[in-house]
């Protein structure tokens, strides 16, 4: 456990709770909550990580005046409505022993230097972002400092917020880091002149910078040479396995860079061409590096996810394991290409081999949030659901700026994990489709929310006749498990049931 609370603020989901102050705030303006409710949050926040007893809770907030532990109950009532607790994941009830917080992303005074890097600038227009090209390649350089253990990296998503919330154009976020890495990056020609630098996110005083010209495979000793020196300026001994795994070269071609980074954008997207658009990117790509191994790793994710990933014809599914796995053997120490790999094998049910390179992606980037939180989601559907929700918590710690794709993934270990109300809470973050309402509509029947499962199921005949809610249950879900896709299927029967 970190330093105590009191010394810093807690990131409790979408709202951050600074004690110093006071204050409960979301999006930087502060959330109303009774003062018993509040000094019930501040209490559990200082114990953060233990589990409190009713009787210390009512001793420490309401003294010696005489109250129920009905009292304790509606507080902490107000405290999840106004934390948006719905689902009980930050703060849990143990039974017969009191009650929990978890808040385990406010170590805001943590051992390691917390960093931020944040998409590089055009040069000739300060303040903007040039294309693609400048975004990738301070995610590149975020990919190499993560893989030192001595380092805590923020996400894409959480280290420009904090960054614009440093230059007091963003909303308050809790997780603040302690540097910035930042530079600029343009065209000339046939180069890049690129200039980076360190920078204390705190006082803002220019630790480190340098300037550099690359062209071809230079652009990577770049990458190299900007997380060493910020290694070694922040840090006294560096790992030697760290220092040689992030010196791996992922393409001689800067051109066949430039168009995987722009699909990597593309598939990021929702426009309804995107997953196209970026296949033919990243076929151009490895028509000019057939060796580059993480344009074959995304070309095969991005042919599984047109074609519906578990749910993808058999030799759909074959051909991206086959291309996923030649992206492994052409860069065995790029975390995104076992990962890749293991959601490959994963849509053809080999739920060992997808454990075991969602494990190996995570060996080599222990930061990353997003494999944490898809190995979370393979031990849900190997039967693991509790081992692969504090997996998800912890991903989610790390990226509470996260994408859409979590809410699904934590909802079906809810509901596998027996959590019907919080699975239900979860699922209605997505966004509107047919297999958000199955999910729903399952999830709200086995809760006792009849009406709501009934609604559920009577919106996908209205919207989506031609959708199958039980095929796509059977089949866009990969438990391992046949009592794992019972159970989904028949909460979803109950829902039906309702419907008729």
């Amino acid at each position: 456990m970190a330093e105590s609370a009191s010394q810093g603020v807690l990131q409790l989901g979408a709202c951050q709770l600074d004690l110093e102050r006071g204050l409960l705030l979301r999006d930087g303006a502060a959330v109303p909550l009774r003062s018993k409710a509040f000094s019930l949050l501040s209490y559990l926040a200082r114990n953060d990580g233990k589990v409190v007893t009713k009787s210390d809770l009512i001793s420490a907030v309401w003294g010696g005046i005489a109250v129920t532990e009905d009292s304790l109950t509606q507080a902490v009532r107000d405290i999840r409505k106004a934390l948006d607790d719905g689902d009980q994941a930050i703060l849990k009830a143990v039974p017969k022993r009191g009650y929990l917080l978890s808040a385990p992303s406010h170590k805001q005074h943590c051992s390691q230097p917390v960093v931020a890097v944040v998409p590089f600038e055009d040069g000739r227009a300060p303040g903007e972002t040039s294309d693609a090209l400048s975004s990738a390649f301070a995610e590149d350089v975020a990919d190499r400092l993560a893989r030192f253990h001595t380092l805590t990296i923020l996400n894409r998503e959480t280290a420009l917020a904090a960054f614009r919330q440093a230059q007091g154009s963003g909303p308050a976020i809790a997780l603040r880091p302690d540097f910035f890495v930042r530079g600029t990056v343009i065209r000339d020609g046939g180069q890049l002149r690129i200039s980076a630098k360190l920078v204390d996110a705190q006082a803002g005083t220019l630790i480190w910078g340098e300037s550099y010209t690359a062209a071809g495979p230079d652009l990577f000793a770049v990458q190299d040479d900007i997380a060493h020196r910020v290694v070694n300026r922040l840090v006294s001994n560096l790992e030697a396995a760290a220092l040689r795994r992030s010196a791996g070269k992922p393409t001689q071609d800067l051109a066949a860079y430039e168009l995987v980074t722009r699909a990597i954008v593309r598939f990021r997207g929702y426009r309804p061409d995107d997953n196209a658009e970026a296949l033919k990117l990243l076929k151009a790509a490895v028509s000019r590096d057939p060796d580059y191994g993480l344009a074959h790793a995304y070309m095969a994710l991005v042919e599984l996810a047109i074609a519906d990933y578990g749910s993808a014809p058999a030799h759909v599914i074959a051909s991206c394991v086959d291309r996923a796995a030649l992206a492994v053997t052409l860069a065995p120490d790029e975390p995104r290409c076992h990962r890749i790999l293991a959601q490959a094998r994963l849509a053809a049910r080999d739920h060992e081999a997808a454990e075991h390179h969602m494990r190996r992606a995570l060996d080599i980037n222990p930061n990353d949030a997003d494999t944490m939180m898809q190995l979370g989601h393979v031990l849900c559907l190997r039967g693991r659901p509790r081992e692969g929700l504090e997996l998800m918590d912890r991903a989610i710690a790390a990226n509470p700026l996260h994408a859409d794709w979590y809410h699904c993934d934590r909802g079906i270990a809810l509901y596998a994990a027996h959590d019907y109300a919080g699975a239900a809470a979860t699922v209605q973050r997505l966004p509107y489709g047919p297999r958000r309402w199955s999910m729903l509509a399952a999830a709200l029947a086995r809760s006792g929310d009849r009406a709501g499962a009934r609604e559920c199921v009577m919106h996908i005949r209205r919207t989506d006749p031609g959708f199958s809610p039980i095929e796509h249950l059977q089949s866009g879900i990969e438990f391992e498990r046949a009592q794992d896709i019972e159970h989904l299927i028949e909460g979803f029967e109950l829902a039906a049931a309702l419907a008729v």
